[in-house]
């Protein structure tokens, strides 16, 4: 479900074997350049915009895990709420690896969506 909702911003989307505590991390795909050198790269001009990288979930991770009972158990109509949370996972990841939001407007209000449904229930 993921994947669909993330579309081209992300490679691929698949479970992580090396997280056990953050709940994602972006990765480069095998024979992809480094994700540090290719930032140094851009720094200096040497290459153009940031390839889309591959993120990975941590499956035990209390969040993933309840964006998995959201979907087994509300099917297609949880779609919506899990697309928001997927895209502010992917900002997450970015965030973590030193890159800013691909667009930090639409981080800021899912945060606030989020949020405000938090303190709502």
């Amino acid at each position: 479900m993921l994947k669909l909702e993330l579309k081209d911003a992300v490679k691929d989307v698949r479970a992580s074997r090396r997280l056990t505590d953050s709940a994602v991390c972006l990765v480069a795909d095998e024979g992809d350049m480094d994700m540090h050198l290719e930032r140094l790269m851009r720094q200096h001009q040497q290459v153009g915009a940031q390839s889309p990288r591959i993120l990975e979930l941590n499956p035990g991770h209390p969040l993933i895990m309840s964006m998995a009972a959201q979907v087994a158990e509300k099917g297609s109509d949880a779609a919506g709420a899990i697309g928001e949370i997927g895209w502010l996972l992917l900002d997450q990841a970015r965030i973590v690896e030193g890159e800013a939001p691909a667009d930090p407007v639409a981080f800021a209000r899912r945060l606030a969506g989020v949020m405000e449904k938090g303190l709502a229930g």
